[in-house]
């Protein structure tokens, strides 16, 4: 007789296992997988595609520096947080928080000439376009929308 509680315990207990497991999987399933950004691994993806004018002109450490500033010009408009949370400012539209590549070429290319950095505004755009196929290849941003789009809907 004992044996029958024995048996109707351990088939509860895997039951309930087997639902708390079944459960976990299917949340960690929907969440989306951390995007870890490394700038030193950033600087070499992105000095690897880099068309050879751009790569004759930058040294890695300009690379890098204009990879940070275009960091720097995302927190200060609002499209990043510490936490992960969307947030938006200026140059950010909310829904979708999609940033202005213009604004980031702007605001970089002033950071550039406020530190006395001879920094051609191609070469920015050139690195700042590829620093976005960068953050998408690891799964930090979205895709592109289109100017005028409403982001979240298909146009």
């Amino acid at each position: 007789m004992a044996w029958v509680f024995f048996v109707g315990g351990a088939v509860v207990v895997v039951a309930i296992a087997l639902y708390a497991v079944g459960r976990m999987v299917s949340q960690l399933e929907s969440e989306r997988p951390s995007a870890v950004y490394e700038l030193r691994a950033a600087s070499e993806w992105i000095a690897a595609r880099l068309p050879d004018e751009v790569t004759a002109r930058l040294s890695f450490d300009e690379l890098e520096q204009i990879l940070g500033w275009h960091l720097d010009w995302f927190a200060s408009v609002g499209a990043t947080s510490e936490h992960g949370e969307t947030i938006a400012g200026g140059d950010v539209v909310r829904e979708g928080s999609v940033a202005l590549d213009d604004a980031a070429v702007d605001a970089v290319v002033a950071k550039a000439l406020s530190a006395g950095e001879a920094i051609d505004a191609l070469d920015v755009v050139c690195v700042l376009d590829l620093q976005m196929r960068y953050l998408q290849e690891i799964g930090a941003v979205g895709e592109m929308v289109e100017p005028g789009a409403t982001p979240g809907t298909d146009d």
